[in-house]
């Protein structure tokens, strides 16, 4: 991949639990950590402020937790325990055979980017729990809820480039890039060239491994933005479990292995050899 790149590193989950805030701040004053995205019925979200260096987003969730919204009013997208389904295949398949109702998915979602912003948080761009929102149907109301917002900036969860391999990683990659070819970008609203991050989580997750996939990569324009999706925490003694209402989330054995990544100075430098600009949505040239 030619040219200079910019690269957004940014750690989903915001909101979740005292150790990603943790971890986001420290790899924030670190300048490895360059965007994060909210959960806006997340446990910790009442703690999160403005980081410097830091964009903000929404992380509309459907999947986990409780929503912001009466059960009453968004019945298809909760159980008889007021929770959301909890799996991804469950909402697609619940999507796909017309139970979910889109009009209760625009209510909730534009509820989460209006809580986050009436508690002080500007926001930059929007994404989603486990990529759902990229789900057919679902891409557009997100792009929908964001313009409402005045964001201009969304997650297309299409990694184009990667590490060969095999596997249920190679498949999640494959079947979030059918889904975006299937969901093209609106008019006004504005994306990653690519993503990085969704194949290699966790002790694969490395700046070592994003710079041998961004080297493989074809020719792209000079000024080509990469947003690497990442899940950095780290626990502390005494820090809470998580809530039983989120469910199983295997997402915590992906925490440690990022943060130490990311805090360990290896992405500047990769940044500074391979001429990466680490950079935050709210600082991409609107022009471009």
């Amino acid at each position: 991949m030619n040219g200079a790149i910019a690269v957004i590193v940014n750690a989903d989950d915001l909101g979740l639990h005292p150790a990603v805030r943790r971890s986001v701040e420290e790899c924030a004053a670190l300048g490895t950590v360059t965007s994060a995205s909210v959960l806006a019925n997340g446990p910790d979200t009442a703690e999160v402020r403005p980081i410097a260096g830091v964009s903000l987003g929404a992380h509309l969730n459907i999947l986990r937790g409780v929503p912001l919204s009466p059960a009453s009013e968004v019945p298809s997208l909760v159980g008889s325990d007021g929770r959301f389904h909890g799996r991804v295949s469950s909402l697609a398949w619940r999507l796909a055979r017309g139970a979910l109702a889109l009009g209760e998915v625009r209510l909730e979602w534009s509820r989460q980017v209006a809580l986050l912003r009436e508690r002080g948080l500007v926001l930059s761009h929007v994404d989603g729990e486990r990529h759902t929102h990229c789900l057919p149907g679902l891409f557009d109301i997100a792009c929908e809820v964001a313009r409402e917002h005045g964001i201009a900036w969304i997650r297309r969860s299409d990694e184009r480039f990667g590490n060969p391999m095999f596997g249920a990683p190679a498949v999640r990659r494959m079947l979030l890039r059918a889904a975006c070819v299937r969901s093209p970008l609106p008019r006004g609203m504005r994306a990653a060239d690519s993503v990085w991050g969704i194949a290699e989580q966790g002790a694969a997750f490395s700046a070592a491994a994003c710079a041998r996939a961004l080297r493989s990569a074809p020719a792209a324009p000079s000024g080509a933005v990469i947003e690497v999706v990442c899940h950095p925490a780290r626990r502390e003694p005494g820090d809470p479990a998580l809530p039983a209402a989120f469910g199983r989330m295997r997402v915590e054995q992906l925490w440690e292995h990022e943060h130490r990544s990311l805090a360990d100075g290896s992405w500047l430098e990769a940044a500074a050899a391979n001429g990466w600009r680490l950079t935050a949505f709210d600082r991409i040239d609107p022009t471009r």
